[in-house]
């Protein structure tokens, strides 16, 4: 099984599994869902989706728990899902074993910090999917792989170790240490990112973290090991003890995506406006010239994502399309079953679509995780300068900023003081200097412990 969290994601993952079965297969091997022997599976499931949770609830004989039942969590939808998760552990006396190999995409979406919802101190998805496992050898060894994206979650940086995740059982203290035989590392540290060209994915890192932030960082790494696992060079100073100047930089090929260097222009630029019908105004016009002019597809070229808090980043989605739609151009709300559909509901949905032909995708960050763009527009920074210490906040403005492939415009209404934090950011490119002090989150963690 492959396992993923986004579940707007369906399209895109197959697509790439199809396209890698046919280069290592020399053109002779596709993705068929019909085939059981791969299946391609969002973590949770639905009535008209089968999902990797679903899919062991159906094979115990277990009903399964939906995102609105009471019994759950009030929590995130990652909560949720750990949850429903952790009682199906405690309803089933032995998980059976079913797969040969579980692959966990996203894998940062499903850890949890509540302990409430752990099972037997274990994190509840990855203990499910272990047990679901056959063993492959004497040592009682597993085929589980996941890939862990900690920035794309900073409100959780840390990387769990395995008995984080495992439990304290000995067998797992060097599950992800060490080598396999053969010389195989058990983990491998990707420190070059390949999509998101240098300029934005440098700037995503610093305002994601609050880096360059008047009072201080909100949430990063504070070990030189941390900052050379994501690919940055520690020029001067270092994290210990606080209040030493401390310079990052980010080799240009840590970043190879080439948009930089043969790009004329600033591929990423900030654009305040007075009103939010100005900033609409301005945006409609940008993406008529990238379809009239840059020859830019409306559909998978462009992305609209809309920052904000969930009801009012839904608003300001749909006031954007409407406003575009107005030009005479087609809209795309994810799930809809079709373009301009403003207000997409069941039954006449699909959860699985992002994309739509001949539409631009206007969505939030929820949605838009996993997803990318050559053109991404990020619009209403104001909803997150109005309360720019919000580490999750702080984690959708990160998220929509590194979508794109190729350019990025970020735009947000009024004055605040983040706007010039970001301005800074840009101006810094791949180097930023600061006096280090603890992060905030940190602080406030310690001053939790001692109450």
């Amino acid at each position: 099984a492959l396992v993923f969290f986004t579940r707007s994601l369906y399209d895109s993952v197959i697509e790439e599994v199809n396209k890698w079965l046919k280069r290592f297969s020399n053109g002779k091997v596709e993705y068929d869902p019909n085939n059981n022997n791969l299946q391609v599976l969002h973590a949770w499931g639905a009535k008209d989706q089968p999902g990797f949770y679903r899919e062991l609830c159906k094979a115990h004989g277990k009903k399964p728990l939906s995102a609105r039942r009471k019994k759950l969590v009030d929590g995130a939808p990652n909560e949720k899902l750990v949850h429903a998760c952790k009682y199906l552990l405690e309803d089933v006396a032995e998980i059976k074993e079913i797969y040969d190999a579980v692959l966990i995409d996203e894998a940062q979406d499903l850890v949890v910090d509540n302990e409430e919802i752990k099972y037997e101190n274990k994190q509840p998805f990855y203990w499910l999917a272990y047990q679901s496992l056959k063993t492959i050898d004497k040592d009682k060894d597993k085929r589980l792989i996941w890939a862990y994206d900690e920035a794309q979650s900073l409100n959780s940086l840390n990387i769990p170790t395995a008995p984080q995740l495992f439990g304290d059982d000995p067998h797992f203290k060097r599950l992800v240490s060490g080598f396999h035989p053969g010389g195989i590392r058990k983990s491998e540290i990707m420190n070059k990112c390949y999509r998101t060209p240098g300029p934005i994915l440098t700037a995503a890192h610093a305002i994601g973290m609050g880096l360059l932030r008047k009072d201080g960082m909100l949430r990063g790494y504070t070990t030189q090991e941390d900052w050379e696992n994501i690919g940055y060079e520690i020029k001067e100073g270092s994290f210990n003890p606080v209040g030493q100047k401390v310079v990052l930089h980010r080799p240009k090929e840590m970043t190879p995506n080439r948009v930089p260097e043969l790009w004329p222009e600033d591929i990423i630029k900030f654009n305040s406006y007075n009103t939010r019908k100005e900033e609409l105004n301005n945006l409609v016009e940008k993406i008529k010239y990238n379809i009239e002019v840059d020859g830019l597809s409306p559909s998978r070229d462009i992305l609209v994502i809309a920052l904000g808090e969930s009801r009012e980043a839904y608003n300001l989605k749909v006031r954007a399309a409407k406003r575009l739609n107005k030009e005479g151009f087609d809209i795309y709300i994810p799930k809809a079953l079709k373009n301009n559909i403003f207000y997409p509901k069941f039954p006449n949905e699909d959860r699985n679509k992002f994309w739509n032909e001949g539409g631009v995708t206007f969505t939030t960050t929820y949605r838009a995780k996993g997803n990318e763009a050559y053109m991404v527009y990020v619009i209403g920074l104001d909803k997150i300068a109005e309360d720019e210490s919000n580490f999750a906040l702080r984690n959708q403005l990160f998220v929509a900023l590194s979508r794109t492939k190729g350019w990025l415009e970020v735009s947000g209404i009024g004055d605040f003081p983040m706007y010039d934090e970001f301005r800074k950011v840009i101006k810094s490119g791949n180097t930023f200097e600061f006096i280090f002090q603890r992060p905030l989150l940190e602080k406030e963690e310690k001053n939790k412990e001692v109450y």
